[in-house]
């Protein structure tokens, strides 16, 4: 395992058929999208019909009752043995790489070589359950995702929802070809080759750029929280992807972040609303360094503990530190567990340890985010407050 990927824990608040409430992963969860590959070899899929659903009313999540069915047909991808290519495993779930067939009546004769694939915009991930009890978990994460893509603007923050596949309890969802985790493990073997007392100050990809992604993903929390209504319950690199912008500057010197980021994996969200409970499949992930210490302590005792908005904060904010350290797991592995029950000095963990430079003392990055990892969860910053204070250019990007 690399010295770069976070310890992981999960608990299940809702374990079935039997499954222990706590249970080691077994990869990320989800696994994360990777780069299309080359090799088109691909099986059919199936059709399936759509299901109807309401736009809401006034631009916010409204409860469903049922998951918005996928309809048209897929190919899968195959490897050089026959057998559909994965781009990974999580505890509950294998992702499959697919494509979208772009007639769903076209007939398959027997023996005759597989169909060129669509464009690469129609590539689609297929997130199918790997276990009996993942089946609950990702028909709660399909209610979950067609509650979020009813809301408009919702492609601006979240991957994009094509549809869930009933008879085998799959997701089907855009492919994205890089992670946060991954674009952070890139930028900091870059940034330790290139080192130097002028930029070992700065977040490995930069002050202008690491402030422009934490601008967006604080954008797109605060849309979740206020729009979609829903807590994501399970923030952390691992489960952010970054689509390619169409349009940036290719100077090298640019202050934009040269992707969207959009958050994955809502198998552990719930909403935001103290009327409504979460889906009977939903669960709990537990991952230091990234889970709030509150949620962290309440997990280990009692596995029925949901997140909270003020735990998606603290989430998000030991995700930019990581982002700006470049250092996937914060605290040494051997006291991971036990400096993450004391999260609320993240900051200052992370400056007495190797990658500390990368965050000054009472520099813009420990500014930004020290407000998000109070010990209180009700005093930490709400995202809409973190958007106005520090970045109040912001407030008309998540308008609908």
């Amino acid at each position: 395992m690399s010295s770069h990927t976070p310890m992981q824990l999960f608990i299940s608040t809702k374990a079935q058929h039997g499954a222990a409430a706590m249970q080691p992963a077994a990869g990320l969860t989800p696994p994360v999208t990777p780069t299309i590959e080359s090799d088109h070899s691909s099986v059919r899929g199936f059709t399936a019909s759509r299901a109807v659903t309401s736009t809401p009313s006034g631009g916010h999540a409204v409860a469903a009752s049922s998951p918005l069915l996928f309809c048209d047909q897929l190919e899968y991808q195959l490897d050089h043995l026959g057998r559909p290519k994965e781009f990974g495993r999580g505890l509950w779930s294998i992702v499959r790489m697919a494509f979208i067939s772009p007639r769903a009546d076209t007939i398959v004769r027997p023996f005759t070589p597989p169909s060129s694939p669509t464009p690469a915009s129609r590539v689609v991930a297929v997130k199918s359950p790997a276990r009996r009890d993942g089946h609950a978990v990702l028909q709660a994460e399909a209610l979950t995702l067609t509650r979020i893509y009813s809301v408009p603007g919702s492609e601006r923050h979240i991957i994009h929802f094509h549809g869930y596949i009933a008879d085998s309890n799959s997701i089907v969802m855009s492919a994205v070809p890089l992670s946060l985790s991954k674009y952070i493990e890139e930028k900091a073997h870059l940034a330790e080759k290139n080192k130097t007392t002028r930029n070992m100050f700065e977040p490995v990809q930069g002050m202008a750029q690491w402030q422009d992604l934490a601008k967006k993903l604080i954008t797109s929390l605060s849309w979740l929280h206020s729009h979609a209504m829903i807590i994501h319950g399970d923030i952390k690199p691992h489960n952010i992807l970054l689509k390619p912008r169409m349009s940036i500057d290719d100077d090298a010197n640019s202050t934009e972040f040269a992707y969207e980021p959009l958050f994955a994996d809502f198998s552990s969200a719930h909403p935001i609303t103290s009327s409504e409970t979460a889906p009977g499949g939903a669960q709990t992930a537990l991952t230091p360094p990234f889970t709030a210490p509150e949620i962290l302590s309440a997990l280990l005792a009692s596995p029925d503990t949901p997140p909270t908005p003020g735990s998606d904060v603290f989430s998000l904010a030991v995700t930019l530190l990581a982002a700006a350290t470049g250092d996937l797991l914060l605290y040494p592995r051997q006291r991971c567990l036990l400096m993450s029950k004391n999260g609320h000095q993240v900051i200052e963990f992370v400056q007495s340890g190797q990658n500390g430079t990368r965050v000054p003392k009472n520099g813009d990055v420990e500014k930004i985010l020290r407000p998000a990892v109070l010990k209180n969860p009700d005093e930490r910053i709400n995202p809409d407050v973190w958007l106005n204070n520090f970045f109040p250019e912001s407030n008309s990007l998540f308008q609908t």
